[in-house]
C-alpha cells in the first residue's frame, strides 16, 4: 500500500485540488456575519460567487460542481416550488431525498422562506418501503408539516399512506421559479431546523434547533476543531444524521468551506470509497462514526490501496458512538503506510440536542487510551488500574469540551463525581435545542437549570471525557454492570462474523434471577445449522477468553437481521426485545 501519484482513474486527483497543500497560515476558517442559514447564503454569493460550495461526485452533469451562486438559484427554485405547494414563513417540511442536489436545494429553499425543514431517510431498499412508510406517516402526525418531498417514484405510495393527515406530497425536479420576498433576517430563537433522531417508529423525536443553535454549533465546531480557511469537508454521512447535516453540511458552508457528499448507501457497498474520495479531493477534515473506522479497517486488507495518499487528512472525528480502542489500533495499522498520522484520529462526543459537538479530543496528539480494570469497572463503577492483563480494558477519551459547552459527570441526583467515577454524563451549552418538538421525548432528557442529562455513561480524567456506553445498553449479570460492546469486539474476532454484526444484550432469567447475557451474531454460516453451531461455539470461546464472561446464549442469524437506525447504529434495545420475544429468523 505505498504512496504514489496515481495516475489510473480512481485515483486521479480532482483538477480543482491539484497541487494542494494544507497550510495552516491561512488562519481559521471564519463564521458569517448572517444570523440565519438563508442570510449566509445570499452574503457568501455576493461575496464569493464563483466559490464551490458541494461538491456531489456521484451526481450528473452540472449537479457535480455547485458554486454559491448556484446553490442560491437552485434554492429560490426549490423554495417557489415549496410556496407554491403551500409552504409559508415558519412552515414544517420534510424532506425525504437521499443526499443529492435537490436536497440541497430544498433544505436552502425552505431557509429562503423562513420555513423550517427536517431530513427523512428515504427507503434504502423495495423490501423496506412499508416500514419507511410506516416511519414517515408516524413523523408527518408528529411534525404535520404543510410540504413533503420525496423522489417521483415513491410519490403515489406516499400520497396513499398519509391520504388522511393535511400534507401535499410533491418531487423533483423543482423548476425555475424564484422566491419573491427571501426571509434573510429571523429571530435567534426562532426555529432553524428539526433534528429527527432514533430509528424506531416510535421513540422518533423531533429536535428543535433555533438559528442561535445552529449558527452556535457551527462555531464552536470551527473553533474546536480548529478549522482553517482553506479546509475541505468530505463526508458519506445521511443528512438526516446531526453529524452528516451539522455537521459535514451546514458547518462548513456557514465557515466558508467546500464539503465533498456522497450518498451512505456508496459507502455501505463499498467502504474504501471513503479513503479514495479522501485522496480524490485532498480532503482535509471527514468524520464517522467508531462502526465505519472499524469496517474500513476490516475492508482495507482486503482490497488494493495502491497510489491512495491520506497525507491530506488532518481531522479524522471519530464519535456517534462509543469509541472503541481496538478499532483505532486497526485503523492506524491500515492507514499509516497511506500517508495518515496518529495525531490526526480524533474522537469526539456530541449528540443532536447540541447541534452536534459537546466535546473534541486535543489537537496535535494521537488518541488518549486510558487501561481500566474490569473487575471494578463491574463491580463499583470506577475507572481503576488493571491488576492483570486479563483484568484490562482500554478507554479512548473523547477529549475536552468545544468552545460554549461544558460537561459533567454526575450520580442519578446530578451530584457532581470525583475522577475516574462512572456516573451520568451531562452537558451545558450554547448550541443547545430549544427542546422536542411537541414537549419531552424523555422524562430523562429534560433541562434542569440548563443542564442535559444525555443518559450516556462516562467518567472524567484529568478534564477529559471517556464515555463507557449508553445506560440503557447495560448488561447486569450476577449484580455485576457490563457495558456490551467488549462482548461485541470479542465476538467480532470470529472468522464469518462481519465487523458491525454482532450485538449483546441482556435477557432477564427468571431461573437465576438476574440477566443472562445473549449474543445476537450475523453470519452466512446461518444457512447451515451445523456451520451455524459450530460459528456458535466459537464465539463462546472467543468471548469467554477475550473477556473472562461466557455468553449464555449465541444466536446466529442471517446478513443485515440485526435492526440498526437509519445512522447505521445498532439498535440493542429492540434486539433484546426480539430475543425475549421468541425464535429469530
Amino acid at each position: 500500500m505505498s504512496i504514489d501519484s496515481g495516475t489510473g482513474p480512481d485515483l486521479a486527483i480532482h483538477p480543482d485540488r491539484r497541487g494542494f497543500t494544507p497550510d495552516p497560515a491561512v488562519g481559521l476558517a471564519r463564521l458569517t456575519p448572517a444570523g440565519t442559514v438563508a442570510g449566509a447564503l445570499v452574503e457568501r454569493a455576493r461575496r464569493q460567487p464563483d466559490a464551490v460550495a458541494y461538491y456531489l461526485p456521484d451526481e450528473p452533469g452540472a449537479d457535480q460542481r455547485i458554486t454559491v451562486a448556484g446553490m442560491l438559484d437552485r434554492a429560490h427554485a426549490a423554495g417557489a416550488a415549496l410556496a407554491a405547494a403551500g409552504l409559508r414563513r415558519g412552515g414544517r417540511v420534510c424532506l425525504c431525498l437521499d443526499t443529492s442536489a435537490p436536497l440541497l436545494a430544498g433544505l436552502f429553499g425552505a431557509q429562503l422562506l423562513g420555513a423550517v425543514p427536517s431530513v427523512l431517510e428515504p427507503p434504502l431498499s423495495a423490501g423496506r418501503k412499508q416500514l419507511w412508510l410506516d416511519r414517515v406517516r408516524h413523523i408527518v402526525a408528529v411534525a404535520q408539516p404543510e410540504v413533503l418531498v420525496c423522489d417521483e417514484e415513491l410519490r403515489e405510495a406516499t400520497v396513499e399512506a398519509l391520504a388522511d393527515l393535511d400534507v401535499a406530497v410533491i418531487s423533483p425536479p423543482f423548476g425555475d421559479g424564484t422566491v419573491t420576498d427571501p426571509v434573510l433576517a429571523a429571530g435567534p430563537e426562532e426555529p432553524a431546523f428539526i433534528q429527527f433522531t432514533s430509528g424506531t417508529t416510535s421513540a422518533a423525536k423531533g429536535i428543535v434547533l433555533s438559528h442561535r443553535a445552529v449558527l452556535a454549533a457551527a462555531s464552536a465546531i470551527g473553533l474546536g476543531g480548529p478549522f482553517y480557511a482553506d479546509d475541505v469537508m468530505a463526508s458519506w454521512l445521511p443528512l438526516h444524521h446531526d453529524m452528516g447535516m451539522v455537521g459535514a453540511t451546514m458547518t462548513p458552508f456557514l465557515l466558508s468551506l467546500p464539503s465533498v457528499l456522497i450518498r451512505p448507501l456508496a459507502f455501505g457497498t463499498r467502504p474504501d470509497r471513503w479513503l479514495r474520495l479522501i485522496h480524490e479531493y485532498r480532503a482535509t477534515i471527514s468524520p464517522a462514526p467508531n462502526f465505519a473506522y472499524r469496517l474500513v479497517a476490516a475492508v482495507a486488507r482486503k482490497v488494493d490501496l495502491t497510489g491512495v495518499d491520506l497525507s491530506c487528512w488532518r481531522a479524522a472525528f471519530n464519535g456517534a458512538e462509543v469509541v472503541d480502542a481496538g478499532t483505532l489500533r486497526d485503523f492506524l495499522a491500515v492507514t499509516a503506510p497511506l500517508g495518515f498520522r496518529p495525531e490526526h484520529l480524533r474522537p469526539c462526543y456530541g449528540m443532536a440536542e447540541l447541534g452536534l459537538a459537546a466535546t473534541f479530543s486535543p489537537v496535535g496528539t494521537p488518541p488518549r487510551s486510558e487501561p481500566v480494570s474490569r473487575t471494578a469497572m463491574a463491580e463499583q463503577g470506577r475507572a481503576l488500574a488493571p491488576e492483570s492483563a486479563d483484568d484490562t480494558h482500554h478507554y479512548v477519551s473523547s477529549g475536552i469540551p468545544v468552545p460554549g459547552t461544558k460537561v459533567r459527570v454526575a450520580d442519578g441526583n446530578h451530584v457532581d463525581l470525583p475522577d475516574r467515577h462512572v456516573g451520568r454524563v451531562l452537558v451545558a451549552s450554547e448550541s443547545m435545542m430549544t427542546g422536542y418538538l411537541n414537549g419531552p421525548a424523555d422524562p430523562l432528557l429534560e433541562l434542569r437549570d440548563g443542564w442535559l442529562d444525555t443518559g450516556d455513561l462516562g467518567f472524567l480524567l484529568d478534564g477529559e471525557l471517556y464515555v463507557t456506553g449508553r445506560s440503557k445498553d447495560l448488561i447486569i449479570l450476577a449484580g455485576r454492570n457490563y457495558q456490551p460492546q467488549t462482548f461485541e469486539r470479542a465476538a467480532e474476532t470470529v472468522d464469518g462474523v462481519r465487523a458491525g454484526g454482532a450485538v449483546a444484550v441482556g435477557v432477564p432469567d427468571p431461573r437465576s434471577g438476574t440477566e443472562r447475557m445473549v449474543l445476537v451474531v450475523e453470519s452466512r454460516a446461518h444457512r447451515d445449522p451445523a456451520r451455524a453451531a459450530e460459528t456458535a461455539r466459537a464465539i463462546e470461546r472467543a468471548v469467554a477468553d477475550l473477556t473472562g464472561v461466557r455468553p449464555g446464549k449465541v444466536v446466529v442469524v442471517a446478513p443485515r437481521t440485526l435492526p440498526k437506525t437509519s445512522s447505521g447504529k445498532l439498535q440493542r434495545p429492540q434486539v433484546a426485545a426480539m430475543v425475549a420475544a421468541g425464535p429469530l429468523p
